[in-house]
């Protein structure tokens, strides 16, 4: 089972025709293409009850701020209206979807994570104050470290203070187990892969 990790203050409701997609990076009607190093993530959802075998058709959300470390479609960071780097699909009969991104910034007080929510027969809800259902995906220390320190744009921001050990949901709420595989290189971009074990582990 995967452990839950919190919701956090930037879910917002997806029910806008569009939001069902592959590639997130840019608004639904293609503009604000946001700049960053390409990221294919590739989630598998699996049934922990069921021997993991594949879950079909469970709706997987994800959302995470962009290079600068900033939300779409928030108020308090002038960019109401705004749906880049929010999306969702439905797993297919290998339990997985692909999302096409770019690997996000960090702001104060978090590590460098995207987050990510199942709706499935275990856990169906939307409401942003249930968190049952969610959990957050993190990334190499040693990869993050590395961007901020010389690749552009993330080096506009400089190293985070906040490590996926002193953060709070790296280390409390997913004890360090929602790390993702990663591969590529800073020219040509990353590759990621996470597993979601259903139901999540609250």
């Amino acid at each position: 089972m995967t452990p839950e990790g919190e919701i956090g203050p930037y879910f917002t409701d997806d029910s806008a025709a569009g939001y069902n997609r592959s590639n997130i990076v840019a608004n639904l009607d293609g503009t604000q293409v946001q700049v960053g190093l390409a990221l294919t993530l590739t989630v598998t959802v699996v049934d922990t009850e069921m021997g993991c075998a594949p879950y079909v058709g469970a709706q997987v959300d994800i959302w995470h701020c962009n290079a600068a470390g900033v939300y779409s479609n928030e108020a308090g960071e002038s960019t109401t209206g705004e749906s880049w780097l929010r999306g969702y699909q439905l797993t297919d009969a290998s339990g997985q979807v692909t999302f096409t991104t770019v690997i996000p910034g960090w702001y104060a007080g978090r590590t460098t994570h995207i987050h990510l929510r199942v709706r499935s027969s275990y856990s169906d809800v939307s409401s942003t104050s249930d968190g049952t259902n969610t959990t957050q995906l993190f990334f190499d220390q040693t990869l993050v470290d590395t961007l901020a320190t010389s690749v552009a744009p993330y080096s506009t921001e400089g190293t985070n203070p906040t490590t996926n050990a002193s953060d709070r949901v790296y280390a409390v709420q997913t004890m360090g187990e929602m790390l993702m595989t990663l591969s590529g290189d800073a020219t040509s971009g990353y590759t990621a892969k996470a597993t979601v074990g259903l139901p999540i582990k609250g």
